[in-house]
Formats: C-alpha cells, sequence, structure tokens
C-alpha cells in the first residue's frame, strides 16, 4: 500500500482594505478560482479596527473569512502575497502625504515585506501598495523593480525616488517584473468600473500564478 503524505496548504495571502473593497473581494475570487486557500491578513491595527458596520456589510459575508495579523503570520505557509490598500490606510503605513519623495515605511509592514521577497514569493500590490512594496525592498532587491500604479505622478515620483522606474498604464494593465517576482497595477486607483477592477484582479493573478511555478 503507498505511504500516504499530508499536502502543504497552498495559501495565497491578501489584505485586507476596506477602502479598496473590490479589489479585496475579487482578489479572494481569484484565489479559490485558481484551486489555493485564501489568507485574509490585517496589516495594522488601524485598518483591524475598521467600522464593524463596515466589516459586518462586506468582509463577514465572505464565508470562513479568519483574519490574521501579519506580524502572527509565518512566511513560509504562503505561496504568494497580494497588497491592497486604500487613502487612509496608506497614510498609516507611510509618511508619504508629509514627506513625498522621503517618505518611510511602518517597520512591522516593512519587515513583513522584506521576509516574503527574501523567500522569492511573488509579490502582488494594486495602486498605492506599490510605493510601499518598493520602498520595503529597497537595498535588497534584486534589479532595479519595474512597476507601475496606473497613472499618477506623484505617486510615481515617489516609486523613482526610491530606486524603481514607474511606468504609466492604463486600467487594466499589469506590469510583470520576473527578476524581482512584482506584479503591479493601478487597481482601485486607476479605475473604479468593476468590470475593470475584476478584469485587472483576473491579470494580475494570472501572472501571479505563473511566477509562483517558477
Amino acid at each position: 500500500m503507498p505511504e500516504l503524505r499530508s499536502k502543504i496548504p497552498k495559501r495565497i495571502g491578501v489584505t485586507l482594505s476596506y477602502e479598496s473593497v473590490w479589489e479585496v473581494v475579487f482578489s479572494f475570487y481569484q484565489v479559490e478560482h485558481h484551486g489555493y486557500l485564501r489568507m485574509a491578513i490585517a496589516l495594522d491595527d488601524g485598518i483591524s479596527r475598521a467600522p464593524d458596520s463596515v466589516k459586518t456589510s462586506v468582509f463577514k459575508n465572505l464565508s470562513g473569512i479568519n483574519v490574521e495579523k501579519a506580524s502572527d503570520i509565518k512566511t513560509g505557509s504562503l505561496r504568494a502575497l497580494v497588497i491592497s490598500v486604500g487613502e487612509s490606510e496608506f497614510d498609516s503605513l507611510c509618511d508619504f502625504s508629509s514627506k513625498n519623495e522621503a517618505y518611510a515605511v511602518d517597520h512591522v509592514f516593512r519587515a513583513f515585506v522584506r521576509e516574503v521577497y527574501r523567500r522569492g514569493l511573488p509579490i502582488g500590490s494594486f495602486g498605492r501598495a506599490v510605493p510601499l512594496v518598493v520602498k520595503s525592498i529597497q537595498g535588497i532587491a534584486r534589479a532595479g523593480p519595474m512597476v507601475t500604479v496606473g497613472n499618477n505622478p506623484k505617486l510615481q515620483a515617489g516609486i523613482e525616488a526610491a530606486g524603481a522606474q514607474a511606468i504609466t498604464t492604463r486600467p487594466t494593465e499589469v506590469i510583470i517584473d520576473h527578476a524581482n517576482k512584482l506584479v503591479t497595477s493601478g487597481g482601485q486607483l486607476a479605475s473604479n468600473r468593476l468590470v475593470e477592477v475584476a478584469a485587472d484582479c483576473e491579470n494580475m493573478f494570472e501572472a501571479i500564478i505563473e511566477l509562483s511555478k517558477g
């Protein structure tokens, strides 16, 4: 009789954004569509303390959702990470609004992203999450990152100051950086049309799954 071996669950982590909710919902769909298990991640206490009315109306209606803090996650259990943040969440994770191109990123977030990156796992990020990722891997990137936030000159300037190349794209377009295993797009920052956000997430995950096989 052949020996039975337990399989390690394949999880893709998706950060919870209560402001870019469609990115999260469509990302959860794509995770399950591709046969992976989802891991819902709260990036900081500010996000996890979102109003109960918001949680109840959206995320508690997603069956089986179990939220874990980034600081508690063992990155070895992940196959990839997808990051979504809204405007106030972005402001809670960095000081870009006051420091502009000289911005710094929250140390807990930075450490989490750097650990995922060092493991060689694909990292996807939408819109405002992109400068957070670029800044977090500054100094350890395998090559100068190539990313996009869609078409946002202010964020593009911050990204380039952090040593990355910012490419202008249209809604639903993604940039794949094979050297750094990064997939980026404008997300809801580029378009709030549901059909475009859904297509954006589909393109994002097709690239992430391909990178994860490599």
